[in-house]
């Protein structure tokens, strides 16, 4: 069976610390640098902020993390419902689950499920031109979605 990886470039991060992360994060290889292609921007809401990954020209970075032996459906349904993603209703889901490349450290590209942004607008939306969503909230003094 082919391992299972993930792509995280936002508030699922090790470097954020919710109830997700505690409880996930332990099931999850170490995270590597990764970057992916696409376009970033910053929503506000009044928990913090929150970024959704577009597809698009640009560079966005992030974690890769490999699933464990003990990381099962249950974990996977928990980050769907975080990241307010129905599999049923993909239509109506702020993100979708989908397959992407991301590339590793030394060049090379691993298929990776990462959430995506549908591209729905919201007003005060802000492009994230470093590609990096926790130099943009340390650049800007901002807090994380919790």
């Amino acid at each position: 069976m082919k391992p299972r990886w993930f792509f995280f470039y936002g508030t699922l991060m090790e470097d954020h610390d919710n109830a997700l992360t505690r409880r996930i994060l332990p099931l999850l290889s170490r995270g590597e640098r990764g970057v992916a292609a696409g376009k970033l921007l910053a929503v506000r809401d009044p928990r913090g902020w929150y970024p959704l990954l577009l597809r698009g020209r640009g560079q966005v970075f992030g974690t890769l993390h490999r699933a464990g032996p003990r990381f099962s459906q249950r974990e996977l349904r928990l980050m769907d419902a975080y990241e307010r993603y129905d599999p049923r209703a993909r239509h109506r889901s702020e993100y979708v689950r989908t397959a992407i490349r991301v590339r590793r450290p030394g060049c090379r590209t691993v298929r990776t499920e990462a959430y995506l942004g549908r591209g729905m607008r919201r007003s005060g939306m802000q492009v994230i031109a470093s590609g990096s969503f926790t130099i943009f909230l340390q650049q800007r003094g901002l807090k994380a979605f919790t």
